[in-house]
């Protein structure tokens, strides 16, 4: 079963890689989309009304698709004066009710997103900008990036309990 259980975590961990590199090919190009368009607008006198609404949507993406390898790796913001200067045994308690409270919280989330995603795609309902994109495929990533991020913190609270690192090493 433990070796059943550390594929589903290697293959876990591999897919954030993968969302996490998408998310950063996403803000690169976005980026060089921007740079175009102050260079199109100054040199050529041309625009695309579209690219602040892009952008937008990029933002949205790229937050909710890197959001769980940030936290698998450790990387989210913490208060390090404080976890610091706590016993250990505390920290590791403290650290299991946080992840056990914020994967509830996750998931609550996740619920109520897909509940909106579903009457938007059901309601046909469209952002009043430019581009007009239906309102689902926007919100869809949101419950989607707090049900990885839910696991993640659900695999934290399992770590904490067991007394391992927060992170565990890809091989």
């Amino acid at each position: 079963m433990q070796i059943i259980l550390s594929r589903v975590a290697k293959w876990f961990d591999r897919f954030n890689q993968v969302l996490a590199g998408i998310a950063c090919a996403m803000l690169v190009i976005i980026t060089l989309a921007i740079c175009w368009e102050i260079i199109a607008r100054w040199s050529f006198n041309l625009n695309n009304p579209w690219l602040v609404e892009l952008s937008e949507i990029t933002l949205l993406y790229v937050t909710f698709l890197g959001a769980a390898w940030v936290l698998g790796n450790d990387k989210h913001v913490t208060i390090d004066l404080i976890i610091e200067r706590i016993r250990p045994i505390t920290r590791r308690w403290l650290h299991l009710v946080l992840s056990l409270l914020a994967a509830v919280t996750c998931f609550t989330l996740v619920w109520f997103g897909l509940l909106v995603a579903l009457d938007q795609f059901q309601n046909e309902i469209r952002e009043p900008t430019i581009m007009a994109p239906q309102s689902f495929w926007i919100t869809l990533v949101i419950p989607f990036g707090f049900f990885l991020l839910g696991v993640q913190f659900l695999r934290r609270a399992v770590r904490s309990m067991l007394g391992l690192p927060m992170v565990a090493q890809l091989d």
